[in-house]
């Protein structure tokens, strides 16, 4: 092959694949555009068209170029060959990673041996924020099995409940589709036919002294997770946010840059303990109640009906940890797509009804779930406590000065 043609059989390899690639080729194949192997000629060009094809590059470059103008179809096919153990290289070849991105994978295996080979190290992440947490795994499993054994809020059980769970499930969901409350496609996504006990885990609280454990149920593939959805839908199309409502971390920053804070005030932060698995049931359903012109607009159920719904799921949470069987008997999982919307109703009743029992007014007041951010005049905080307190003896609220 003359110069020229290879100048031109250059350009075209240029037109159709990676810069790296064509000069890789050249570079390690100068040799081989005289030599063909007829025998490897059918197997070649198949290999090539195969990865050209996978990889989603323009079809075959040798295709357009006029053959008996170039050179040979000998050449042209010894080129392809060539080409293709030049290209399946490059895509196999680790040695293009980026030297970071190598250095973090070599960690990333480093990291993993280690955790195979130490049984004794537990890796989570945190509560809140994006943080990873590494704990000792046998006080991780004290800390769980210490809040397992409260026993106003878990029961341990003999056996999986799931099946006797599903049983009332299917039945309340296809009493709801014979009575025309739902549709048909409701109800072959509410009915569960194979529904798995949840996993409970628990998230340490770094920011918190002691780093206690936050119970999660992971309710997503349980008889009741599509169930909880769909009454949460219900839930969330129905009720308007109260004024003190806090979207997120954003929005608290654009109230909070302006407020005005006397001398004689101070800004508190109030905190409900465990909120989730503190939320009385007979709070939950008198919220409802209260809400039901608004929530019966969006749904054929009754309130009877509606109550029910949330009372199963309330009432039906059971779980596994570490070989062993629960149910929790007092409040709403975290982990299940309904309790933030029923904490979320607990809590704006209680503060509109504690708010009303103070003889002063806050001048800054917004939560976000159970975290609430507000003004108190110095020397009335403690009446602020005694009133959110004494609210209900399940829902107990500790206090930060924030400055």
């Amino acid at each position: 092959m003359d110069q020229h043609k290879k100048q031109d059989l250059q350009k075209e390899l240029f037109k159709n694949l990676p810069e790296s690639l064509v000069n890789e080729f050249l570079e390690c194949n100068n040799e081989k555009v005289m030599k063909y192997n007829d025998s490897l000629k059918v197997k070649s060009i198949n290999k090539f068209n195969r990865i050209i094809k996978k990889r989603n590059i323009v079809a075959d470059p040798f295709s357009r170029i006029d053959k008996s103008k170039w050179f040979p179809e000998n050449a042209v096919n010894s080129v392809r060959e060539s080409l293709t153990d030049s290209l399946h290289r490059f895509l196999v070849n680790k040695n293009h990673v980026d030297l970071v991105d190598r250095c973090i994978l070599n960690r990333y295996a480093e990291c993993k041996k280690f955790l195979r080979e130490n049984h004794d190290v537990f890796v989570t992440k945190a509560d809140k924020g994006q943080v990873t947490v590494i704990m000792d795994r046998d006080e991780y499993l004290t800390k769980m099995t210490d809040l397992l054994k409260d026993e106003s809020t878990y029961k341990k059980l003999k056996k999986d409940p799931i099946r006797q769970i599903s049983l009332k499930l299917n039945e309340l969901v296809r009493s709801w589709r014979d009575s025309g409350i739902i549709e048909d496609s409701d109800y072959k996504r509410l009915n569960c036919t194979n529904g798995n006990l949840p996993r409970c885990y628990g998230l340490p609280k770094i920011h918190k002294n002691g780093f206690p454990l936050r119970i999660i149920v992971s309710a997503l593939g349980s008889p009741l997770y599509n169930v909880a959805s769909f009454l949460h839908s219900i839930l969330h199309h129905s009720i308007r946010p109260p004024k003190s409502h806090i979207k997120d971390s954003w929005s608290f920053v654009r109230e909070i840059k302006d407020i005005e804070i006397n001398t004689d005030e101070v800004l508190v932060s109030l905190d409900v303990t465990a909120l989730f698995t503190n939320i009385p049931k007979e709070l939950v359903l008198r919220g409802i109640e209260k809400r039901w012109q608004d929530i019966s607009g969006n749904t054929k159920l009754n309130l009877p009906q509606f109550l029910h719904a949330i009372e199963l799921v309330l009432g039906s949470t059971s779980f596994s940890f570490n070989g062993d069987t629960y149910e929790q008997i007092f409040g709403s999982p975290m982990g299940s797509p309904l309790s933030p919307i029923l904490a979320d109703i607990v809590m704006e009743d209680l503060e509109t009804h504690c708010l009303a029992m103070l003889n002063f007014s806050l001048s800054f007041f917004r939560r976000y779930v159970d975290d609430v951010i507000a003004v108190i005049p110095k020397d009335k905080i403690g009446d602020v406590l005694d009133a959110f307190n004494n609210y209900h003896p399940r829902l107990k609220f500790t206090h930060e000065l924030e400055f």
